[in-house]
């Protein structure tokens, strides 16, 4: 792959800038329909003589949806920037850069169909069971799906990175504490996902759980570890 022989030839820094980039570009698509999504609901609010309050209540739940996305998407990021950083398997790492920020551009689309079609539930959340149709359960369980995969990569290169000869002690505790912290993610979004299809939790809550959750230390491993 010309991709791997490239970076395979430098540092993983030269890889950081379009890392950058790209995930910037990613999400600036999370938000590029997101009026399009809200002109949906005064539509939806006026066609059915909505309260204005209800409208607010609705256009605030989308408005956390996406900013919960994008916390998720952000912490991708940092981990993925971290990650590249000192790289020593440059090879692996260009292979698995490509895949991530792929797999990481399909999450805007899909989380678009996700309020598409929860434009009426966003009003009518007292009907959620009701008004869940299939497109909307198929869109919502493949965004929690691209997630999972997105921290399980990023566990699986901090793994692989943590028993180079290379590394540092220092340093292989900081991959330490990445594949522990993203694989706790992993296991976290698709507990959620579980979750939801099983109790018919309305959006955006169990996504915005997953984006506080990122603004806490957790390591499910660290505690077997510490047991051990």
């Amino acid at each position: 792959m010309i991709a791997g022989r490239i970076v395979g030839q430098s540092s993983g820094e030269n890889w950081i800038g379009l890392i950058d980039g790209t995930y910037a570009i990613i999400l600036t698509l999370l938000v590029i329909e997101l009026p399009v999504i809200i002109l949906d609901l005064i539509r939806e609010c006026q066609q059915h003589s909505h309260s204005f309050s209800e409208l607010g209540i609705g256009v605030g739940s989308l408005l956390l949806g996406y900013f919960a996305v994008f916390t998720i998407l952000y912490d991708i990021w940092s981990y993925h920037k971290t990650l590249l950083r000192d790289a020593i398997q440059l090879r692996l790492f260009a292979i698995s850069s490509s895949l991530l920020m792929f797999i990481a551009s399909l999450v805007p689309p899909f989380y678009y169909l996700v309020n598409h079609f929860s434009v009426k539930l966003l009003l009518h959340y007292s009907s959620y069971p009701i008004l869940a149709d299939r497109g909307l359960t198929a869109a919502r369980t493949f965004v929690y799906i691209l997630i999972a995969l997105l921290y399980w990569i990023l566990a699986f290169l901090a793994r692989k990175e943590q028993f180079q000869r290379r590394q540092s002690p220092q340093k292989r505790q900081e991959l330490f504490l990445i594949t522990g912290t993203a694989m706790s993610k992993c296991i976290l979004t698709t507990v959620m996902m579980l979750i939801t299809e099983f109790w018919h939790i309305p959006p955006p809550t169990p996504t915005l759980f997953l984006a506080i959750s990122t603004y806490f230390y957790f390591n499910f491993f660290e505690f077997s570890r510490q047991r051990g």
